[in-house]
Parts: C-alpha cells; structure tokens; sequence
C-alpha cells in the first residue's frame, strides 16, 4: 500500500485534556477481535494506537504520559509506552499506586467495561471521583485529519478491489461462504486488519447473511446477490455494499435497486455543511418509506452511520436510529448534530421485502465544502454474473 501520513496521538490526547479538568483520564478498550462488535477498541486506538485483539487494556493518561495495562501476557507491548501486562483484577490497585491521592479521573469506554473489572476498580479507587468523557471524545473524533482520510480511503480501494473480484468468484459455483472466506482472506493478504463481509445469493434476497452456517447454498440462475462489507485499514473502517444478479436482472429487482439509488442520491444531497445529519436520515426515508409502502411487511435497517475506528463511529451515527425492535424500546432521538466538512459517514439505505426480494447499496461519504463525494469507484448499477 502507498505510505500514508502519521497519525499523532500525543496531539490527540491534548486536545482531550483542553477540554477536561481532570487529574487523569482512564480508557478502556477491547481490541479489534469484536470486530464491529466494540465501540471502546475505537477509542483506545484514537488517543495510544494501541490494538489489544482478543483482550481487555487500560490506558492511564496523565499530564506526564501515558501508561498501558494489558490483560494478557500473550501481547507484545507497543514501543514507546509504560506497559505492562496485568490481570484486569489488579488494574484499580495499580492505578490508586500510580495516580496517589488524585481524586478527579476521567473516563472512556467504561460502557463496554466488564462489571466484575470495574467493581474492583471503583473499590481500589476509593473517594475519587469518576466522570464519563465519551461523549467530549466522540466530538473530536468527528472531524477527520488527512492521516486518518488517508487511511479510509487506502480501505476504500480495497473495498473497490473485492467488489471487483466477486463476480469471478461467483462463477465458480461453489457454495457462498466459499466466496465470501475467499474474498476476505485476500483482504487480509493485501493490508486489511480485520475484514468481515455479508453475502446474500437467492431468488429473493431476505436480509445481511454473514456465517457459513447461513450460506451453504451455491448461487443458481436468476438469484439475487447482495455484497456488503467492511474491513479496517491502520484501524479504521471502510465500509460499502453493492448489488447484482444470477445471469439476469428481474424488473422487481430491478425496481428495488431504484428506489435505493435514489435514496442514496437523496442522502448524499442532504449531506452538505451545515445542515443537520438527521436531515440526510429523513431524506433517505422519504424516498424508500412512501416507494415501498404498497408492499407488506417490508423491513430495513439504518439509512446510514459514522464511519472511522469504529465501524458506527460516535455522534454521527446517533443521528440514524435503527427501524428493527419495538419503538417502544428505541433510543430517544439525539440532540441535533451540524455536518461540517472532514466528516466521514457510510451511507446505505435499504429494504427488504418478503417474498420479492431486497435492495442495499453502500458508499462512504467524505463531507467537504461543497458538498459529499463517494470514496468509493466501484459503478453501483447491478452486475450481472
């Protein structure tokens, strides 16, 4: 891959701490093992670069630097830290020896924090006081440097580079999970960290298939194919879903992929500095909602979410509430969030209707002052195979 700018953590950590008074701040984190499963492996990566995989790490920021506890002795210690590995249950002994009678900590990613880790931790402690920062960090990782664009647009090339090769790969006729192990091992082979996609081939395509328990079906004439995938690059996510079709493109297929283009075109528009990023949510929704309403039973997920080192990066993706579960149990809607530029979001809007079929596409969006522009090259017209 092209040599990309540094990314400067130290530059990152003080801007954090403009923002806090605190005595020091404490960031938990998960490694990339959860894949988009975690939200705190975003953070952690933010202010050290530090990837803990499969483990648990803590980071303890001061104004002196920055000390790392690992939860695994199975893990190199990056260069340029006070690491150590420990277990998770001598983290808050450790930390009430390094921070003494420091009684205002800031935290990060304690959300995701095991209760049993932070039960030791808040008695180790003592009368010190423990203030959530996540959501002053979320806003400053809203807005991208060059390095970190840099970094999402070598995974946007790859992602152009996979959707290039599934159509070869489905003519192999081996079963889908095949193609889709395939498909991410190159992945990995050329630069990615972590690769995850979905791949749904059938008559009527029902919704994202990602497990080969799920995909042991080979594809067959006239099936549906939708392709979505994302992978990470230096930690942070690129992200895009594309269509096509089994030797042909039926008119209902056809129709479903229409209405989400021009979903898609209606929430790139909207995506423009300063209007709100619930705005392109809403624009997405007035087109699918009243074009899909004469079909029963339709279902869909988000129009959309941040994109960065985490696959639904904070604030951004707030703003596009999922449309799956009882409304009763739906979070409340966000304060309004402004787009500005070196903003980063992914774009997909979709539906799923039983019996017919479903329709996503995927791009990711890079807000500048005139407006969005795709990362993406790969053509969004359906392939045929």
């Amino acid at each position: 891959m092209t040599p990309r700018p540094p990314h400067d953590f130290s530059a990152r950590r003080a801007a954090l701490w403009q923002a806090l008074q605190a005595d020091a701040i404490l960031v938990f984190g998960y490694g990339d093992a959860l894949g988009a499963g975690s939200a705190s492996h975003g953070a952690m990566r933010y202010l050290t670069g530090w990837n803990s995989h499969e483990a648990q790490s803590l980071a303890i920021l001061t104004p002196e630097g920055c000390r790392l506890l690992i939860g695994s002795p199975f893990l190199a210690p990056p260069t340029g830290f006070d690491a150590a590995a420990l277990p998770a249950s001598g983290w808050g002994a450790s930390i009430a020896a390094q921070l003494g009678t420091a009684r205002k900590l800031a935290t990060v990613g304690f959300g995701e924090m095991p209760q049993a880790t932070f039960e030791s931790l808040r008695a180790a402690l003592g009368p010190a006081t423990l203030t959530p920062a996540d959501a002053i960090l979320s806003r400053l990782r809203a807005i991208k440097h060059r390095s970190e664009i840099a970094a999402m647009q070598a995974g946007a090339a790859l992602c152009d580079d996979l959707f290039d090769r599934l159509p070869q790969l489905l003519r192999r006729g081996e079963p889908v999970w095949k193609t889709q192990t395939r498909l991410e091992t190159h992945a990995k082979l050329e630069g990615a960290e972590y690769c995850r996609t979905w791949l749904t081939v059938r008559a009527a395509a029902d919704r994202p298939r990602y497990w080969p328990e799920e995909n042991r079906d080979t594809p067959k004439h006239g099936d549906q194919v939708l392709f979505g995938l994302a992978l990470t690059v230096d930690g942070y996510w690129a992200h895009g879903i594309r269509m096509g079709a089994m030797g042909q493109i039926t008119p209902d297929h056809q129709t479903l992929w229409q209405i989400t283009e021009d979903a898609l075109i209606a929430g790139q528009t909207a995506l423009t500095p300063g209007q709100l990023v619930q705005d392109v949510e809403a624009a997405i929704s007035d087109v699918v909602v009243p074009r899909s309403a004469h079909w029963p039973g339709v279902q869909r997920f988000r129009g959309g979410h941040g994109l960065g080192l985490s696959y639904e990066e904070p604030v951004l993706s707030d703003a596009f509430p999922q449309h799956w579960g009882p409304e009763a149990f739906r979070d409340c809607p966000p304060p309004p969030v402004a787009v500005e530029c070196a903003m980063m979001l992914e774009l997909h809007p979709n539906l799923f209707v039983p019996g017919l079929g479903g329709a996503a596409l995927g791009e990711m969006m890079l807000t500048e002052p005139d407006g969005a522009r795709p990362l993406l090259h790969f053509p969004r017209q359906m392939f045929v195979v």
